[in-house]
């Protein structure tokens, strides 16, 4: 489950660091009885459970503090110091990339996202459906403009009923688009916190 371990015995000394695989082995190499049927990394914290002056843990201490310094002297002798840090060559931009981005993209949203996406489809039917309900059919048939200022002394039925689809009409506009507005600010609120996950993971692999 682990990349790398660092155990610290009782008084802070370091009894191990590397890797999961190679803890039977460095218990091995100090002495330490470690069957088949034991756990290795058990055995280490109960033995770094006695303290840092116990013998078990000085040997796992020394080794421990050996390692690290072998690791010193091979990063000095088998390294490259560059002044100005080691040098990323990135890939040039293709047009193949944008397709390959697009492809990615449409496959986290639906096999990630498809909870968000499904509730956000059944807010879009129901607000539609309202719509019909809210709003008279023939909104859309009469043209023309928007009267502020009418008297309805002055202009006939049909007139009025004409201004009435037109008021209707621009009730609907902004209504439509206020609401269109809400359910898209409410899917990018139920798909940020997965996203908020994906950037925080890659920010952490590094380049």
């Amino acid at each position: 489950m682990f990349d790398k371990l660092y155990v610290l015995a009782k008084g802070g000394v370091c009894v191990f660091s590397g890797c999961p695989q190679d803890l039977k082995t460095h218990l091995m190499e100090c002495n330490i009885i470690c069957s088949e049927i034991q756990v290795p990394i058990e055995v280490l914290l109960k033995v770094a459970s006695k303290g840092m002056n116990d013998q078990q843990v000085l040997r796992l201490t020394n080794k421990t503090s050996k390692n690290k310094e072998n690791i010193i002297m091979r990063t000095k002798t088998e390294t490259e110091l560059f002044p100005d840090g080691i040098q990323f060559k990135s890939q040039k931009f293709q047009l193949i990339d944008t397709w390959n981005l697009l492809i990615r993209c449409m496959s986290c949203t639906y096999v990630s996202h498809w909870k968000s996406l499904i509730v956000q489809s059944l807010c879009y039917v129901v607000f539609g459906y309202n719509l019909t309900l809210l709003f008279n059919s023939d909104i859309g048939k009469p043209d023309g403009c928007f009267i502020l200022n009418f008297t309805s002394n002055s202009m006939t039925t049909e007139s009025l009923k004409k201004q009435s689809l037109l008021d209707q009409n621009l009730r609907f506009i902004f209504f439509s688009v206020a609401m269109a507005l809400c359910l898209q600010m409410l899917g990018t609120t139920l798909t940020f916190p997965p996203e908020v996950k994906i950037f925080f993971n890659e920010h952490r692999n590094g380049p």
